[in-house]
């Protein structure tokens, strides 16, 4: 569907602290919702999201984000940002209905 691909894991630890952590290690913390899903805490490298904005804005942007292997078409609803250094913090994603 869509030529962008974000890959991301699941099962992150939740919570300021543990967001903290993925953050130091190179990972930003987000949130997978949608109608048809329970919400689901995932994360994604630092690197590839700076890699994809580089390229399109996200927020709006129908992407496909690969969750421990398997592929699902979402919109980027918002990106939360550092207020001094415009640091990705965390990631909202709305699965589509694939209607």
């Amino acid at each position: 569907m869509s030529e962008l691909v974000l890959v991301a894991k699941s099962g992150r630890p939740q919570g300021s602290p543990a967001s903290r952590r993925l953050r130091l290690e190179g990972q930003i913390p987000g949130v997978v919702y949608g109608a048809s899903i329970d919400p689901v805490a995932v994360s994604c490298s630092t690197r590839e999201v700076r890699h994809a904005m580089s390229k399109q804005q996200l927020v709006g942007a129908v992407i496909d984000l690969e969750i421990d292997g398997k592929k699902q078409p979402v919109i980027v609803r918002e990106i939360q940002r550092h207020p001094v250094r415009q640091d990705v913090l965390h990631m909202d994603f709305q699965v589509l209905n694939k209607k």
